[in-house]
């Protein structure tokens, strides 16, 4: 067995020595953190130290001939394999620490969290966490992946809202323009006056809107349910105040733009009423991350208490919202897919959040098979 040491600036670099100089074969025995007089890593800056070996004398790299001879396609997936692995030493190195980089506990985590779609400052956090405990290497993978999901799924809040029954309830739905705020409303209206059998009144104050108003009116009037239109805070109060003995009552309002100040500062003067009310911030699935993040900041204004998200149905990748529930901690309340009434929504679950952790991980998957056979018939071509 041939072993040697080799010194870097940090674990990817390690990596590329080892494998230029002992081979795709070589296993790693070990790593420390060091820090030597005379290298150039700067000031309080530390290298990695790594010992490899191989099981035959390795002096230089692998004569072609001798590699040609394993055929073409165990060649193309040894190359895959090279790639996938460079990636993630690029990607990982920025995140796990020197000690932690070969270790098979952190370095499975790290990778399920990865393929859920989780962003570098979320899988930091989460890697932290696990520092000191990364418990047993001899787990298998389906254990590993198990834990890591269920890490993630704790993580995010569950707005348990619902479970108050017929306890009376004032809902608004606040949000940027588009996302689907009376579509939704209307499905909640439904499953609590048509199938809970609760008593339940609407009120509107999108008067921007004249579809949104005739939209309305015509749930109201298919769920035989009593609609009001407020302009004012005082007629916001006396509509409230007119269906009192109502279990629920849901507000509509109008889509505004979180670039501009002056339409969240004037829907937050419409509801500043002296009611016990939950908003609902209603975002689409779609939306990019960082448009979320700014949406939640500028209505976290209006005081809203927990998140709904529409338009999965339209959303291939559920990241972008997986990564919001984890940074912003707000609940989420309810997911809707579709504009069925009221059959196309349902009560936010942590097992509906496995779902979409796990459709997310086998889109990688399938796209790095597709990919895969994409060349394996190129390389046949």
């Amino acid at each position: 067995m041939n072993i040697k040491k080799f010194i870097a600036e940090n674990a990817q670099e390690a990596m590329k020595m080892v494998k230029k100089e002992m081979g795709p074969d070589a296993v790693i025995l070990g790593t420390k953190t060091i820090s030597q007089a005379g290298r150039a890593y700067g000031r309080n800056k530390k290298g990695i130290e790594v010992t490899a070996a191989v099981d035959y004398d390795v002096h230089f790299e692998k004569p072609a001939d001798k590699i040609s001879a394993k055929g073409p396609f165990e060649r193309l997936e040894r190359d895959i394999k090279d790639i996938k692995d460079a990636l993630f030493s690029a990607d990982a190195g920025s995140i796990l620490k020197p000690e932690y980089y070969f270790n098979r506990v952190f370095k499975e985590r790290y990778g399920y969290y990865k393929t859920f779609g989780l962003n570098a400052d979320i899988i930091t956090d989460l890697m932290k966490e696990e520092d000191g405990n990364p418990g047993q290497a001899d787990k298998s993978r389906s254990d590993f992946l198990k834990e890591s999901l269920l890490k993630v799924l704790n993580k995010i809040r569950i707005d348990g809202d619902e479970k108050n029954g017929r306890k009376r309830k004032i809902y608004s739905f606040v949000g940027p323009t588009g996302v689907g705020k009376t579509t939704t409303l209307a499905k909640l209206a439904a499953l609590n006056a048509v199938q809970g059998g609760r008593k339940t009144a609407l009120i509107t104050l999108d008067t921007y809107r004249i579809a949104a108003t005739a939209q309305l009116q015509t749930y109201a009037r298919i769920m035989d349910l009593p609609l009001e239109v407020a302009v004012n805070s005082n007629e916001l109060k006396e509509a409230i105040r007119k269906h009192s003995d109502c279990d629920r009552i849901f507000i509509d309002t109008a889509g505004r733009s979180p670039n501009k100040n002056v339409d969240i500062a004037e829907l937050k003067r419409l509801m500043d009423i002296n009611e016990d009310i939950h908003p609902f911030l209603v975002l689409s699935a779609t939306t990019q991350y960082q448009n979320m993040i700014n949406a939640e900041k500028r209505f976290d204004e209006l005081s809203f208490k927990s998140v709904i998200f529409t338009k999965l149905d339209e959303s291939e990748d559920q990241s972008a919202m997986i990564n919001f529930l984890l940074t912003e901690q707000k609940p989420v309340s309810y997911f809707t897919a579709g504009q069925n009434v009221p059959e196309d929504i349902e009560i936010a679950s942590r097992k509906k959040l496995a779902t979409f952790l796990l459709a997310g991980m086998r889109g990688i998957q399938n796209n790095s098979t597709s990919e895969e056979r994409n060349d394996r018939s190129s390389c046949r071509a």
